[in-house]
């Protein structure tokens, strides 16, 4: 510790404990973590898991039928795991947050330097930074020596942010130079700063407190409401079953019961939710070998369906590197060694500026050399650094309109100084740099070398991305902390039309929703403008996927439909855990291949949900029928042989149409915006399972007819629903006709459908195997019944559609009629 006279001393000791004893520490507050019991719970607060819940329990406890229950059971207890594993992984965001809080900083204490912990810093503290450390708190600076500091990660700033005693303290946060801020890096300098905020309070604290909960996608809200509708039906069908079953009488309270646990079974598709996951589970796996990691599963169908993209500028469509764009040398000059000698960087560490000209010059065959004689750093009093080397050679290096007031009144200067305003109404930094053969760092009449413009450095991919998404239907807007010219010309080098530019400041009143929805560039932003624009744009109903790679983006991230992190080296733990999805190598365009994948994959669960579900309409159908039209069997399915259909039957068709590939290009297909479930999707899956319960109703009938036993009369049910619901398969996966030009590429549905008859086939020829089942050997007439209604579902329902199509057209996002 070194004792000290400065005018801040610092807090006294006792000052310093009572503070921390009473604020506690600075460190972002981690919220208490519910139990695995209440994740389990609320996992289960779905209608169709109370429903499976409830049927399995009576199957075990009433009707004494163990493997049956059992089997009910295992499937709640596979998607609780499921939902509890996903809950855990959203929770990493804030403790990488914590990673960014600096583990020991240097505080005065009663006239005393010491180093302390950073989490007992607190409010009234001074606290000094030099280059290279990583700010505690929130500061209000006291002291300054050249001081800047890397706030890219809060801004969105590629530059470095120039800090100096008594400088702004309110407004964006791009403009406060005279406070520092929570995590970020001192780049440049040294000085000193009073702590006005510790933990949760500072801006990283409030970022944090952002992060908290979930926002669901698009297949989240959808499923979930597929899940009501289905339970409601199973309890309206249930009611009437109950209903007309003691109206009518005759039938036994146990066998009406075993209906209701049969009817239950029958609305619910078990292996709905195991198929979906595992189609996107496979499709994660393909995203991740072109460089796409999905961390939430249902955030591949949310990319597909987006109609917004949110691009933050910084690390997405830039490197979050500056870069030289232009420069203007004097003939007889040597520009890149002037920049090479007036300069700061070493190893590519530095400030952004010194980094893109020592990275430029480098270009150019010139590296540093020779020793330093005098160096005055860069000074945001006088805009400029001075350098003096061997010879003696003064280089000064700065603003144009200080750096060419000090040069001699030529030609040459006046030629330099009307090429500045072009090269600044580019949107460029620009710089000067001018040189002279002395000592004297505040020497005039030097000779100009030249000026130097810089950018931010555009990602290669980012101009045919965006011609991409535009052309896939996608609106692009850019989201950026930086000044609205720079963000024009950005988004104009990028393809993305920049009108109208709104700034943070201009954003107030009740228009601001609507101004948000508007605009084409946002600039001058904070995270809570970034998390308004999200919810603005949800609310006007549109999907948003929002890009970014810092700690500002990750509230937005965390809440849009599909946050996209890029993990290029800039991007942040933060942003990448809370995103939902992440870019590996940092390019931009490798998202285009992600909404390419989703929209693939929407089209896939579109068809896997219609499947599924004018499977089990039928199902509900036939038990509702058999209650009342056959007596003698008073349910035509049994439980166990429902669950067989449900779990293993319907599960292998369900799954290949998940991974299945459909001709043409998934991006020139837009998704509709009326869900997965819109009014004319439900009325073709009435259609659907209408035909198919028809269809296994005349197979029973004929059997029954024939004088068949009860159990080959359930057995020719099952036998024809199932391959009824096989080839229905085919009918799902059409965007318009079952047997369009292509359908044969199909291989996975093929082979599913193929294996999935033979497996039937098996169960019932195999006595042993088809016992467990109640299955019973039938006579060839009733294969032959079967067949025929596998060979007759396709063309009866492209002839409803057909029906349909003519009276009144309703064609769907993914183009099916």
């Amino acid at each position: 510790m070194d004792a000290i006279t400065h005018a801040f001393a610092g807090l006294a000791d006792e000052e310093a404990a009572r503070l921390l004893a009473e604020h506690g520490p600075n460190a972002l507050a981690e919220p208490k973590q519910p139990s695995l019991l209440v994740r389990a719970v609320r996992q289960l607060a779905d209608p169709l898991s109370l429903l499976l819940l409830i049927a399995g329990l009576v199957t075990l406890v009433v009707l004494g039928e163990v493997p049956e229950g059992a089997a009910i059971l295992a499937i709640l207890v596979v998607n609780v795991v499921i939902g509890v594993s996903q809950e855990v992984k959203a929770e990493q965001a804030v403790r990488a947050l914590r990673m960014l809080t600096a583990p020991m900083a240097k505080v005065r204490r009663g006239g005393v330097v010491r180093r302390i912990p950073a989490a007992e810093v607190v409010v009234g503290d001074v606290v000094e930074v030099a280059a290279g450390d990583r700010v505690p708190a929130d500061a209000r600076v006291v002291e300054a020596a050249s001081l800047a500091a890397n706030e890219s990660m809060l801004t969105g700033e590629s530059r470095s942010a120039g800090k100096r005693a008594g400088g702004l303290t309110e407004g964006p946060l791009g403009d406060r130079d005279g406070e520092l801020f929570s995590g970020s890096m001192i780049v440049r300098g040294s000085g000193a700063a009073v702590v006005t905020a510790t933990g949760a309070t500072t801006e990283v604290g409030r970022i944090a407190s952002a992060l908290h909960g979930h926002v669901k996608g698009p297949l989240e809200v959808e499923l979930a409401q597929v899940s009501k509708r289905i339970g409601l039906l199973a309890v309206a069908a249930g009611v009437v079953m109950v209903v007309l079953g003691f109206t009518r009488g005759g039938i036994e309270p146990f066998d009406l019961v075993l209906a209701g646990v049969a009817l239950a079974i029958a609305a619910v598709p078990e292996s709905m939710a195991a198929a979906v996951t595992t189609a996107l589970a496979l499709g994660s796996q393909r995203m991740a070998r072109l460089g796409v990691i999905v961390r939430r599963l249902s955030a591949i169908q949310a990319l597909g369906a987006t109609t917004v993209i949110a691009s933050d500028k910084t690390g997405t469509l830039t490197t979050g590197r500056l870069a030289v764009a232009d420069h203007l040398e004097v003939p007889g000059m040597d520009l890149w060694r002037a920049a090479v000698r007036c300069n700061d960087a070493r190893d590519g560490l530095g400030d952004a500026v010194d980094v893109a000209l020592l990275v430029e010059a480098e270009r150019h065959g010139v590296r540093p050399t020779g020793p330093r004689m005098v160096t005055r750093p860069f000074d945001a009093d006088i805009r400029s650094m001075a350098v003096v080397t061997v010879g003696p050679v003064l280089t000064v290096k700065g603003a144009p309109e200080v750096i060419l007031a000090r040069c001699a009144a030529t030609e040459t200067t006046e030629r330099l100084a009307a090429a500045v305003p072009e090269l600044a109404g580019r949107g460029l930094r620009v710089l000067a740099l001018a040189e002279g053969d002395t000592d004297d760092l505040d020497a005039t009449g030097l000779r100009p070398v030249g000026l130097v413009g810089l950018s931010d450095e555009i990602r290669p991919s980012a101009r045919q991305a965006v011609a991409d998404s535009r052309a896939g239907g996608i609106r692009v807007i850019m989201v950026t902390g930086d000044h609205a010219d720079t963000a024009r010309a950005v988004a104009e080098e990028v393809g993305i039309e920049p009108e109208p530019v709104v700034t943070g400041t201009e954003l107030g009143g009740e228009d601001r929703p609507a101004r948000l929805r508007e605009a084409g560039v946002l600039a001058r932003v904070d995270p809570a403008t970034k998390l308004d624009l999200v919810r603005a744009l949800r609310d006007g109903g549109d999907v948003v996927a929002m890009t970014g790679d810092g700690v500002n983006d990750a509230p937005a991230l965390r809440h849009a439909d599909v946050g996209v992190a890029m993990a290029g080296e800039e991007g942040t733990d933060v942003a990448r855990e809370a995103a939902a999805v992440v870019v590996t190598n940092g390019e931009l365009g490798t998202i285009v291949t992600g909404v390419r994948e989703g929209r693939r994959l929407h089209h896939n669960v579109a068809s896997m949900i219609g499947y599924l579900l004018a499977g089990n309409l039928a199902e509900i159908f036939l038990v509702l029928v058999g209650l009342f039209a056959w007596p003698d069997l008073v349910i035509p399915l049994l439980p166990v042989q429902l669950l067989w259909i449900n779990l293993v039957l319907d599960g292998i068709p369900a799954i290949a149409l998940g991974v299945d590939r459909a001709p043409g290009d998934p991006l020139a297909t837009r998704p509709g915006r009326d869900g997965l479930l819109s009014r004319s999707v439900l009325v073709r899956i009435g259609i659907r399972s209408l035909i198919v319960g028809l269809l296994v109703v005349a197979a029973v009938e004929v059997a029954r007819r024939l004088g068949w036993d009860e159990d080959q009369v359930r057995t020719q049910a099952v036998l024809t629903l199932v391959f009824a619901r096989l080839t229905l398969a085919y009918v799902a996966r059409a965007r318009r006709w079952t047997f369009e030009r292509g359908w044969w590429h199909g291989w996975a549905v093929l082979v599913a459908v193929s294996g999935t008859a033979a497996l039937q086939a098996l169960v019932t020829l195999v006595p042993p195997l088809g016992t467990l089942l109640a299955l019973a050997p039938i006579p060839p007439l009733g294969w032959a019944m079967a067949l025929g209604a596998a060979i007759l579902t396709p063309p009866l329902c492209d002839l409803a559609r057909r029906v349909r199509t003519a009276a009144k057209p309703a064609p769907t996002g993914d183009g099916r009629p």
